[in-house]
């Protein structure tokens, strides 16, 4: 009993100093210096013209966008670079002093935070508020980092990796994707496509068709007008559900592999299945098309009460 003992001990003493090894010398080696001030800290504003369209790449940082009653467009951005060594200073000053080009064309205002490769002894955050006219489309190109769009933007497309998404009150087309990422969009008037890996989704949607994924989450989808038109939805890992008015009608395909279906609407399968894991059938006119599709979770469709 005590040998048993013993070697289970020795097991994780070797376990242990193992990932510890691996800890500090691969590890460790690789992550961010953000302890302590940065080498360079450095704030920019640039007041630049009117354009339908604002599009912007930044690689690490959160960015805020935000509408204003004035025509022009401004940016902020607070750079925040940090150097691997002492050595690598001055290097970091000239390449911070490189950042932030802005081009106009074709009525777009494009806005590359770093058009230059960055150094690999360099980590560089950049966090942007970016001000535009009410209703200027707005692309956001990112990759760590989350993003907010407030109210009163016109079309909103955002690309993200490590990225939170938020998109309030747009007044077009929404297209948000990330990968490790929610993914929340509010009162959208038009189509919405909305795909994330591991997230949940959150969609308000006011009109169009409703196209949302994920592979790791949940997925909540509230129908608050007849306008909308479809909503396609689906989730591997997370369950599915669906909040409509009592004035939406609805033609109905619900599926999942490993969960169960509830339904607050009285639901017609007449002329569909009726299952625990499939149903399919009309909800008063049948005017909405949705399809839900989970592998493994629920799927409730419920009436909003907000």
């Amino acid at each position: 009993m005590m040998k048993n003992v013993l070697k289970s001990i020795a097991t994780a003493c070797v376990i242990a100093v193992s990932v510890q090894a691996f800890t500090i010398g691969v590890v460790a080696s690789n992550l961010p210096p953000a302890v302590g001030s940065p080498a360079v800290r450095a704030e920019r504003v640039l007041d630049l013209p009117e354009a339908k369209s604002v599009k912007l790449t930044n690689t690490d940082g959160f960015v805020r966008v935000r509408t204003r009653s004035v025509p022009e467009i401004r940016v902020e951005a607070t750079i925040k670079a940090y150097a691997r060594s002492s050595a690598d200073e001055l290097a970091t000053e000239a390449y911070v002093a490189s950042l932030i080009r802005v081009d106009t064309e074709d009525e777009t205002l494009s806005i590359v935070t770093e058009p230059e490769e960055r150094p690999d002894a360099l980590d560089l955050y950049v966090d942007y508020v970016v001000l535009v006219p009410k209703g200027t489309a707005v692309t956001v190109d990112g990759a760590n980092g989350n993003v907010w769009i407030s109210k009163g933007c016109g079309a909103v497309t955002v690309q993200g990796r490590n990225t939170d998404i938020e998109i309030v009150e747009p007044g077009g087309p929404v297209a948000a994707t990330s990968i490790n990422g929610r993914i929340r969009v509010i009162d959208a008037p038009d189509d919405a496509t909305l795909r994330t890996v591991n997230g949940n989704v959150y969609a308000h949607m006011l009109g169009g068709m409703l196209r949302a994924s994920t592979t790791n989450g949940s997925i909540v989808a509230r129908v608050l007008d007849p306008a909308v038109t479809t909503c396609d939805v689906t989730s591997q890992n997370g369950g599915i559900t669906l909040l409509m008015e009592d004035g939406c009608s609805a033609s109905l395909e619900a599926v999942t592999a490993r969960g169960r279906i509830t339904s607050a609407f009285l639901v017609d399968t007449s002329s569909g299945v009726q299952k625990r894991r499939c149903l399919r059938g009309i909800i008063g006119d049948g005017k909405i098309k949705l399809n839900l599709d989970t592998l493994n979770g629920n799927i409730r469709i419920a009436k909003n009460r907000v």
